[in-house]
């Protein structure tokens, strides 16, 4: 082994008092001193920083909403065979059409319902009055069960209702008839019959005309409907059909 100059191996001369200090723990553990060209601020090694981990919070999740419920479709009010869904005017289906011959031009029926009726103020006709308060009843027709049958409207109280199987039956959806007074008479009969020029104003299911009569009965003049081959004439009152032998016809004045 060769020694430098000082006798001592490898040049480093003799160690200090008290020996050379303790080499570090783990070899590499700090950079070289500033002399070895690092940088001051990096030698002596800074001290170790506490860098903390991630945590893990709960945080309550509020639970989801349950979607809003569908909306309802909106109800149907079930008038005679016809569902109203609020139109104003009403035709009826084709298996539904009448045929029946009506003098053109001499009165139409026109198709509304028990509430927009008064619209046709001036044109209807008015075949009576009710009995309690005076108000004018209206010649109309409506469909039920198959049958298109005349009956009467309460345009004050915008009521409506025609005569089937001995009940009175409220109907919305309904025609109008209108002419002018000067074109249409009312003429006295009895037992089913109806003279010449009588209106006809619908049919049954078996395809016997029915025609638009009136009688009176509790101080009321009440339109209904003429069954030629019950012998009568049927009005409602109350909530019932009530027949009468004796009535009025409504006919064109020819």
């Amino acid at each position: 082994m060769s020694y430098s100059g000082s006798g001592h191996p490898y040049a480093y001369g003799p160690p200090p008092p008290g020996g050379w200090p303790p080499p570090p723990s783990q070899p590499g553990m700090y950079p070289p001193p500033p002399d070895y060209g690092y940088p001051p601020s990096q030698y002596p090694p800074p001290p170790s920083y506490y860098v903390p981990g991630t945590v893990m919070i709960p945080v309550p999740v509020p639970p989801s909403q349950p979607p809003p419920p569908e909306p309802a479709p909106p109800q149907s009010t079930y008038i005679t065979n016809y569902i109203y869904h609020g139109e104003t005017t009403v035709t009826p289906s084709g298996d539904q059409t009448v045929s029946i011959v009506e003098a053109p031009g001499e009165y139409d029926w026109v198709a509304t319902t028990a509430l927009m009726a008064g619209s046709l103020t001036g044109r209807a006709v008015v075949g009576g009055h009710e009995g309690w308060d005076g108000s004018p009843l209206w010649v109309i027709r409506a469909w039920h069960n198959g049958d298109l049958i005349p009956g009467k409207l309460s345009v004050r109280h915008n009521a409506a209702s025609v005569m089937y199987a001995g009940k009175e039956i409220s109907v919305q959806n309904i025609e109008v008839l209108c002419a002018r007074p000067e074109d249409l008479r009312w003429i006295p009969s009895s037992n089913g019959n109806v003279p010449p020029g009588a209106i006809p104003g619908g049919r049954t299911s078996s395809g016997e005309t029915l025609y638009v009569g009136r009688a009176r009965y509790q101080l009321s003049v009440t339109p209904g409907k003429i069954h030629p081959s019950h012998n009568s004439c049927y009005i409602g009152f109350a909530g019932q059909e009530v027949a009468h032998k004796m009535y009025d016809v409504l006919c064109r004045i020819s």
